[in-house]
């Protein structure tokens, strides 16, 4: 199964790179050019050397042992069942309108691959590059992100990148992307 998530991710990301998304990316903003962003370069940030942020050690911030952060099991954080988290219903969480406010997706290479919209600090409507809703992400209660799919699957998370980004990975550990 989680090669089968891992597969479903990466075709995610490879849709992306024909997205028609434009955004210039400072340097500053890009892993590629700053190491104190890039988890391959700082401990900190890579859940594959700090425990504490990777949900495999850490039952606390891990969607599959704690309910309150699962979608499945707490309504209150699932765009099917709260209108104001789901684009479908609240116009001001879809990037197609004007206005809205997030983070640009970027694959590894620097490249846009989609969209995340901020519904409110604890949730965040994701779109691929086609500007379709794809997903969401919710905290995970310790400045991070779960990332799911639109069936509610766990299919990666975000961690803060210590400046004003997120890096993206799968639930292997492996970054795949990041915010901007």
């Amino acid at each position: 199964m989680n090669l089968i998530i891992k597969l479903s991710t990466i075709v995610l990301l490879a849709i992306f790179a024909g997205s028609s998304l434009a955004q210039t990316l400072s340097s500053s903003d890009n892993p590629k050019y700053n190491s104190s962003i890039n988890p391959k370069y700082t401990s900190s940030i890579n859940p594959k050397y700090t425990s504490s942020i990777n949900p495999k050690y850490t039952s606390s911030i891990n969607p599959k042992y704690t309910s309150s952060i699962n979608p499945k099991y707490t309504s209150s954080i699932n765009p099917k069942y709260m209108s104001s988290l789901n684009p479908r219903y609240t116009s001001s969480l879809n990037p197609k309108n004007s206005g809205w406010s997030g983070y640009y997706l970027y694959n590894t290479d620097a490249k846009i691959v989609g969209a995340v919209v901020v519904a409110n600090k604890e949730n965040f409507s994701y779109f691929n590059g086609e500007l379709e809703w794809a997903g969401f992400f919710s905290t995970n209660g310790s400045g991070g992100y779960n990332w799911f799919n639109l069936d509610g699957e766990w299919i990666g998370y975000l961690i803060h990148n210590g400046k004003k980004g997120f890096n993206l990975f799968d639930l292997d550990g492996e970054w795949i992307g990041f915010l901007a």
